[in-house]
C-alpha cells in the first residue's frame, strides 16, 4: 500500500453518534480532505476520524442533515410550566447552540486544512489532528509535549503537578485550594516551605492553622488527604521527602457527616403528592425509583427498558463499580415505568436535581425538624432545620438501604445491591434513628416473653 499526498480538494466533514445506545453521547466526525492510498492499484480515500466534545441525544440527531433536530425536547425543564412560547424559545435556543458548534467546528477544520496545505499537498492525519487538538483539546496537547523538568522545590512542584496532571475539574480546583492555603500559611508564619519541613510538626501546625480558618473537620481532612497525594507524587518522582506523611499520626481528620433517609410513610407522601409542576413530577418519579432500587444517580440516568428482565428484575452494570447488579422491581417502580412508557424522562444535572427534589419534599410536607451538630473550627454549632432541606439525590440510596434493613431484609442481600464489601461499612451507611431501632427491637423475642414461653 502506498500513501499519497494528493492535491487538496474541498474537505467534506460528516458527523456521527459515538454511542447510539446511550441517552446522551458525543459526536465524532470523518474529515475527508483528499488524502488517499493506492492499494492493489485501487485508490482508497483516508478520512481522519476525530472525536469532538459536542454532546447529542441520539433521538434528537438528524443523520441526513448532519444537525440536531428541531424539537421542543431541547427546552429546559423549567419552561414546561411557563408557556408554550417559553418552551419553543428555549428549545430553539438550545438546538441552535448545538448546530452553531457543529458549523464552527466545520469552518475551523476547513480553515486549518487550507492553512496547512502547502504547494497543493494535504497535511498528514497527525498534523491535522494535532492542530485541531490545539483548538479543542489544549490540555491533551500540553500533556503530549516533552515534559518540563520536574521542580524540586515544594510550592513550584505542586504548581507543576497541578498543571500537568490529568484530573477532573473539581479535583483540580481542590488542589489549587490547598496550594493557596499553603501559600497563605507561609505568609502568616513568615517562612518558606520546603519538602524537608513537611514533617509531623508541620502537620500539627498546619491542622491548627486550618482550624483557625473555621473550616469543618472533614474539610480539613480533605486538605490533608491532598497534601499526602502531593508528597507521595514527589516521593515517586525521586524527590527526597520526609516519610512522616506515611505515619498513622499524619492522619486525615474526619467526623461522621449527618445524612438522612426518608421513611416508607414519607416516600408514600411524595408518591401520592398531586399538582406538582411537570418538571418536579419527573424529578420526583426518578427519585422514587432510586429509593426502591438503591441505584446511584449516575446509574438512574442510563436506565432503559432493556434493563428490565423477564424475571421482573432490573439488571444493570453500574458505572462506579463496573459490576452487574440485579434488584427486584417494586410496584411503585413498575407503575412509574409504565407511566413513561418505559422511557424515563431526562434527568437534570445533579445540582439541579438536588434543588428540585428538595422542593418536591417540601410540597409533600416532609418537615420534621432535624437538629444538626457540626464542628466549625473549635466550636460545635447546633442548628435545627426542616427535613426537606436535607434531601438530595443520594438520600434515595440511603432510604433504600435503611428501609430494606428495617424490613428485616438480610444485610448480605442489601449489600449485593449497594456494593458494600463489609457489614461494618454497611452499618455505617444505615441511617435509622434510635426510635427506629426501638420499634424494630419491640418485635424481638427478648421483649416478648410470652413468645418465648410458647
Amino acid at each position: 500500500m502506498c500513501l499519497i499526498n494528493h492535491t487538496t480538494t474541498m474537505a467534506k466533514i460528516s458527523f456521527y453518534l459515538t454511542d447510539q445506545s446511550k441517552k446522551e453521547t458525543t459526536l465524532f466526525c470523518l474529515i475527508n480532505y483528499g488524502l488517499y492510498s493506492i492499494d492493489n492499484g485501487k485508490k482508497k480515500y483516508l478520512p481522519l476520524k476525530y472525536y469532538t466534545d459536542i454532546d447529542m441525544h441520539p433521538e434528537l440527531w438528524n443523520k441526513d442533515l448532519n444537525r440536531a433536530k428541531e424539537s421542543n425536547r431541547w427546552a429546559n425543564p423549567e419552561t414546561f410550566d411557563i408557556s408554550v412560547e417559553a418552551v419553543k424559545e428555549s428549545a430553539k435556543k438550545n438546538y441552535n447552540e448545538i448546530n452553531d458548534k457543529i458549523e464552527t467546528f466545520e469552518k475551523t477544520a476547513k480553515d486549518l486544512i487550507k492553512t496547512l496545505s502547502e504547494n497543493g499537498n494535504v497535511p498528514s492525519h497527525d498534523k491535522l489532528r494535532n492542530d485541531l487538538d490545539k483548538v479543542y483539546k489544549p490540555s491533551k496537547v500540553i500533556a503530549s509535549n516533552e515534559p518540563e523538568e520536574t521542580p524540586k522545590e515544594f510550592i513550584p512542584f505542586i504548581e507543576f503537578f497541578i498543571k500537568t496532571v490529568t484530573r477532573k475539574e473539581n479535583t483540580i480546583k481542590s488542589y489549587n485550594t490547598l496550594k493557596n492555603n499553603l501559600i497563605e500559611y507561609q505568609k502568616v508564619n513568615k517562612l518558606k516551605l520546603t519538602f524537608e519541613k513537611i514533617d509531623i510538626d508541620f502537620y500539627n501546625s498546619f491542622v491548627e492553622y486550618l482550624t483557625s480558618l473555621h473550616l469543618a473537620k472533614n474539610t480539613i481532612g480533605t486538605r490533608i488527604k491532598i497534601l499526602k497525594t502531593f508528597m507521595n507524587e514527589a516521593y515517586e518522582r525521586g524527590i527526597n521527602v520526609p516519610l512522616d506523611y506515611k505515619k498513622k499520626s499524619f492522619k486525615k481528620p474526619n467526623e461522621e457527616t449527618f445524612s438522612i433517609y426518608l421513611t416508607e410513610s414519607e416516600l408514600k407522601l411524595m408518591y401520592n403528592k398531586s399538582g406538582l409542576p411537570a418538571y418536579l413530577e419527573r424529578v420526583r418519579d426518578v427519585f422514587l425509583i432510586g429509593c426502591y432500587t438503591g441505584l446511584r444517580f449516575s446509574d438512574l440516568s442510563k436506565l432503559t427498558k432493556e434493563n428490565i428482565t423477564t424475571d421482573n428484575t432490573i439488571k444493570i452494570k453500574t458505572i462506579k463499580t463496573d459490576k452487574w447488579i440485579e434488584v427486584p422491581i417494586h410496584p411503585f417502580v413498575r407503575e412509574i415505568f409504565i407511566k413513561y412508557n418505559y422511557q424515563l424522562p431526562k434527568i437534570p444535572t445533579n445540582q439541579k436535581f438536588n434543588d428540585y427534589v428538595k422542593l418536591v419534599a417540601k410540597r409533600a410536607e416532609i418537615k420534621e425538624l432535624i437538629t444538626l451538630e457540626r464542628s466549625k473550627g473549635d466550636f460545635i454549632i447546633g442548628q435545627s432545620i426542616e427535613k426537606h432541606e436535607l434531601v438530595t439525590s443520594h438520600t434515595a440510596r440511603r432510604s433504600f438501604a435503611t428501609n430494606a434493613f428495617l424490613a428485616d431484609m438480610p444485610s448480605i442481600s442489601i449489600m449485593k445491591i449497594t456494593g458494600h464489601k463489609t457489614e461494618l461499612a454497611f452499618m455505617r451507611y444505615i441511617k435509622m434513628t434510635s426510635k427506629d431501632n426501638a420499634i424494630k427491637m419491640k418485635s424481638h423475642k427478648f421483649f416478648n416473653p410470652m413468645l418465648i414461653a410458647k
